[in-house]
Order: C-alpha cells, then structure tokens, then sequence
C-alpha cells in the first residue's frame, strides 16, 4: 500500500512540475523566440549592406539588413576602432519587432608580463550577450566572458563557458536602441549615428 501511494505522489508531483515550466511564461516566451530565431537563421535571405569608413576616425562599421519575403528579419552591424577591439551584433525581428540580439565583443590589453622572446604579452578578452526582448521589454539576458593569452584558445574557451544571467539595463538599452536605429538605416552616416548612439 505505501508503495503504491508513493508512486501516485511521485506521479503527482511530476505532472504538476511539468505543469507548472509550461505555465511560465518567460520560458513559454524564450521557447518562441528561439524557434523564431531558428527560422529566421535556416532562411534563404536577402540582403544589402552598407559600410561606414571615415578617413578622420579609427572606428569603422559595417552593417548588413537581412530581407524574407520583403520583411526585415535580421541585421548584422560589425564594429571597432580597428586595432584594439570590436563588437558583432545581430538583431532579430518579427513583424517590425525586435525579440532578439546576440553581441560579441572583444578587444585585447596588455596583461603587464613579458613573453619569453622579451615581447609584451597581451590578453584576448571575449564576451557574448543574449538579449531576449517581448513587446520591448527585456524578459533574458545571458551573459558569458572569457579571457586568454593564446588568441587561438578564445573561441574554444568561449564555448566551454557557462552562460549565466545578467541584469544590465544599461547596457541592455543600448542595444535595443541599435537595433531600433537600425532597421532604417540607408546610408553610412547612419551607421555613424548608430554606432554613437547612447
């Protein structure tokens, strides 16, 4: 008899449980963005690009919009100072809306020691935010970080990185301002615009 009464608390407690992540609705939310996330990446899309190279400043950018069907569902937007360190980001749209973007950024300082042959030894240091928006509000944010003296270790120190979650309105604010900026964008000096945007 007990037996079969813990069976039926265990069975009860696990049909609640999973009751309960399906009622969640930030997961319920997270789940769709990925799917449309996943969608919008195995798309056929069509694209056009605009560069931003000015000859008084280092920074330099990039920004490419991704077409399905007529509708904007993806920009890439790449920019840096050219030597020191740079930014990648992808925004992600649905009818007109921004539900995602992805950031990865890196840049490299001196470490303060010197390298065998006498030179000074430099350390790579790489981010990735993943920034999950419902009707332009942040609901996820996740964050990883990695450093590395051997540049050619950072992109597999940055894959066996945990993402953890991050609260940084701020930062978070800024992106989706880019984002916003540039889903009009038309001409390298809007590039210029949205790089500087705060």
């Amino acid at each position: 008899m007990r037996s079969y009464f813990a069976v039926t608390v265990a069975l009860f407690a696990s049909f609640t449980f999973s009751q309960l992540l399906r009622a969640d609705p930030i997961e319920n939310a997270v789940r769709e963005i990925r799917a449309t996330y996943n969608t919008i990446e195995e798309a056929d899309l069509s694209g056009k690009t605009l560069k931003w190279e000015p000859h008084n400043d280092p920074a330099q950018g990039r920004l490419t919009q991704y077409y399905s069907d007529g509708n904007l569902v993806k920009v890439h937007l790449s920019f840096g100072d050219g030597a020191h360190g740079g930014s990648d980001e992808y925004y992600y749209y649905s009818n007109g809306e921004l539900f995602f973007a992805f950031v990865v950024g890196g840049y490299w300082k001196f470490s303060g020691r010197a390298k065998a042959d006498g030179q000074a030894e430099t350390v790579d240091i790489g981010s990735e935010h993943r920034l999950y928006f419902k009707e332009g509000r942040l609901i996820r944010h996740l964050y990883k970080h990695a450093q590395s003296i051997d540049p050619a270790l950072m992109k597999s120190i940055m894959a066996a990185t945990e993402n953890a979650h991050h609260d940084d309105p701020e930062f978070a604010g800024q992106v989706q301002r880019r984002a916003i900026l540039a889903v009009s964008a038309s001409s390298p000096a809007d590039i210029e615009k949205i790089i500087y945007s705060e």
